[in-house]
């Protein structure tokens, strides 16, 4: 039915164009366009300083159709250039803070897209660490844990530390304004038990993969921000998704891959969960940093050391 319909009208084009009468030209490109109908798609907010913040869109923003909500804070005023939207807040951040913001923008034919997303503070001058010991057997007196060590000075505001990855996760804790040395020693409770006081304990308290797992630590909580260091374990005899248990953790290992934070996606090449308990941690080899199970042993029964340096007594089966 198509066809019969275009062919008359291809003909009636041509023979338009030959006849000496004036005609408005035609173009059979826009005459079969078809108009944008998709609202914008969000797929990014970074904060510039303690009250700058850039949104960015999949496609361009009509200026005049963005309106801006922010009950903690206010608006002071905003840009669009093309697909990246820049606001200015009236109150500076604090660093280790977040702030809920609403919003509604449109391209520029109108369909509209209204979001809600989470501001974090600009982190100055971040510390960065490494991951240094863990345990995911955990007990009640003896709880899952990992220790972070900081290799720079800085401030830990912002550094999120994941059970999983940023946009894949089942725990996390985000550190909060501290200022910390080179060499300082930092443990994050990941489960429920005796904790001491100097300790952080995660957001949900929901433990680690007891055979199967990954850690990763980001700049911040920004689902973009560039990671600063991860690990991954299994117990080597896991069958399903190709070793790994689950389809996250799949992903999360070759997210860890693809970002230079692990040297392969195969589960054989993780740390072997096998022997580690509440009490035989998974120890950092003298910060050595390969990002591979080279880097890693696991200490002696009751060796381990969280808030201070890795024992050097390694557990011989």
């Amino acid at each position: 039915m198509m066809k019969q319909i275009l062919l008359p009208l291809l003909v009636f084009l041509l023979l338009s164009s030959g006849c000496g009468c004036s005609q408005p030209e035609l173009s059979l490109h826009n005459l079969f366009e078809q108009a944008d109908s998709s609202p914008p798609v969000f797929l990014s907010a970074s904060m510039q300083s303690q009250h700058t913040a850039t949104l960015s869109f999949n496609e361009s923003i009509a200026e005049n159709s963005v309106t801006l909500w922010c009950e903690q804070n206010s608006v002071a005023s905003f840009t669009v250039i093309d697909k990246t939207l820049t606001l200015n807040l009236a109150k500076p951040m604090q660093m280790g803070t977040s702030l809920p913001l609403e919003g509604r923008v449109e391209d520029i034919r109108g369909n509209s897209l209204q979001f809600s997303i989470e501001l974090w503070a600009k982190n100055t001058h971040p510390a960065t660490v490494l991951i240094n010991e863990f345990t995911t057997k955990g007990s009640e007196t003896n709880p899952d844990r990992v220790e972070l060590v900081v290799t720079s000075r800085g401030n830990l505001a912002g550094l999120t530390l994941y059970a999983g990855v940023a946009d894949d996760w089942s725990d996390r804790f985000v550190f909060p304004d501290r200022w910390v040395e080179r060499g300082t020693y930092v443990v994050v409770a990941f489960s429920k038990g005796e904790h001491e006081a100097a300790w952080y304990t995660s957001a949900l308290q929901a433990g680690l993969g007891s055979n199967n797992g990954c850690l990763s630590v980001a700049m911040s909580p920004e689902w973009t921000s560039p990671l600063l260091d991860a690990v991954m374990w299994g117990n080597m005899s896991t069958s399903t998704f190709e070793g790994f248990g689950s389809a996250s953790l799949l992903s999360q290992a070759q997210i860890l891959f693809q970002n230079g934070q692990w040297n392969s996606a195969s589960s054989e090449k993780s740390i072997d969960s096998n022997t580690g308990t509440a009490t035989r941690s998974f120890c950092r080899d003298r910060l050595i940093d390969t990002n591979s199970s080279d880097d890693w042993y696991v200490c002696a029964t009751r060796q381990a050391t969280f808030g201070s340096k890795n024992s050097e007594l390694r557990y011989t089966p």
